[in-house]
């Protein structure tokens, strides 16, 4: 009878210790998350033959334990502080927790019951660690089939835990470069829809010369520029949307959308047609963006430049003769900021020869002062407008020294060359 009794014990321990191999096989085979999470609860409980099972996720962040059930995302888990309850002790401890009624332990907590099924009789924890000893969560499995967890299982829910903890973290790093690649082609795209919304070809005109170029800081972000010939005028329009990213970048689309919408169809002056597209920026604006925007209306015959400023960098104006000075007045809120502001035009005449630069805050950031941006504009009075975008790119990036920048940088240029003659 002795010997039966040790022979069963034997089949029972190979039994157990297939089982758990089979355990370990199956977290090979698994490598998104969701089936890794349904892989480890289903086979803990088959190691040890419980009837339940959990998983708590720790938080380092917030030094939590988090219940994390397959395909539960977007549900609300359940937080427990490490230190408090079965799990919270055994992530303390880094030591098992069997318990034979935890209804009669003082670190029982009702709240804590899984919802459905039977309620918690025993208990077992084990601790969950990475190879490099960091501790990832904690396996956790409840009514064994007959009577309490004993040594075995003990020895069984630590094994598979380990084996559990590495296949948990090796998904979790799965699962976060699949998100940084979805993140990134995300980006990619709306960065080609940006870039696809700027004009790219400049028109080749008597009366004047055009030219812009924008760099993003990110993959996307919030400046633009546009313009448009209509009824013997160059409207053009350059801003800068508060903010980065994606969001930046999506109330970038519609301010510009908006300005090119007005600038086609109204004959208002730009004071008037700022109001128009702020009312429409910031309604449903939850998010408070706003864009700091110049644009002015040049009259081809006259040189006469009608102008308004919703909170921008005031432009310079580069004369022929090689004097360069600030453009001030039109001054107003940026667009989105709140309803309702005025804002007026302003005007000022350009002769044959002078050109108008306009930038944002990328360009004087990079070169430290607006003082340098003067000097170099100075250096190229009566350049082409393309000359005077490209060599103030050249400057920002000298100056950067191959550092990344902080901020978008873009800059417009247009250079009257006198009426058709």
């Amino acid at each position: 009878m002795q010997n039966a009794r040790m022979v069963d014990d034997l089949n029972a321990t190979i039994q157990r210790l297939r089982s758990l191999l089979e355990a370990s096989e199956a977290l090979s085979g698994a490598a998104d998350l969701d089936s890794q999470l349904a892989v480890i609860l289903s086979r803990a409980r088959g190691v040890v033959d419980a009837e339940r099972s959990r998983l708590w996720v720790h938080d380092e962040k917030e030094d939590v334990l988090r219940s994390r059930e397959p395909g539960d995302a977007a549900a609300r888990p359940l937080r427990v502080p490490v230190g408090v309850g079965f799990a919270g002790h055994s992530a303390r401890t880094g030591a098992i927790v069997n318990v034979a009624d935890a209804t009669r332990d003082h670190r029982f907590d009702p709240a804590l019951e899984p919802a459905g099924g039977a309620p918690i009789r025993s208990l077992l924890c084990a601790p969950m660690y990475t190879h490099a000893g960091r501790l990832i969560g904690v396996l956790e499995v409840m009514n064994k089939a007959a009577g309490p967890f004993g040594a075995q299982d003990e020895a069984l829910l630590s094994a598979f835990a380990s084996h559990a903890a590495v296949a948990l973290d090796r998904a979790r790093l799965v699962e976060a470069f699949v998100d940084k690649q979805k993140i990134e082609h995300g980006l990619r795209l709306a960065h080609d829809i940006q870039m696809a919304m700027l004009p790219r070809v400049f028109p080749a005109a008597a009366e004047f010369e055009i030219a812009a170029r924008l760099e993003p800081a990110r993959s996307v972000g919030g400046d633009l520029y546009d313009f448009l010939v209509k009824d013997g005028a160059l409207w053009f329009t350059l801003g800068d949307v508060s903010g980065k990213g994606i969001g930046a970048a999506l109330f970038m689309t519609m301010a510009k959308t908006l300005l090119r919408a007005a600038m086609g169809s109204a004959s208002l002056g730009p004071g008037a047609l700022f109001e128009r597209v702020n009312r429409e920026l910031y309604r449903d604006n939850e998010r408070g963006l706003y864009v700091t925007t110049f644009l002015g209306r040049l009259d081809l015959a006259t040189g006469a430049l009608a102008f308004a400023n919703a909170g921008h960098n005031p432009p310079y104006i580069v004369r022929a003769g090689g004097r360069v000075e600030p453009l001030h007045g039109g001054l107003g809120l940026p667009l989105g900021l709140m309803d309702g502001p005025g804002y007026e035009s302003a005007a000022v005449t350009l002769a044959a020869g002078d050109a108008l630069y306009l930038y944002t805050d990328g360009v004087t950031e990079a070169l430290f002062t607006p003082a340098r941006l003067e000097a170099l504009l100075a250096a190229q009075a009566g350049a082409a407008s393309a000359d005077l975008v490209g060599h103030s790119f050249a400057a920002v990036k000298e100056h950067a020294a191959g550092a990344p920048p902080s901020d978008d940088i873009t800059a417009l240029a247009v250079r009257y060359l006198g009426a058709r003659g």
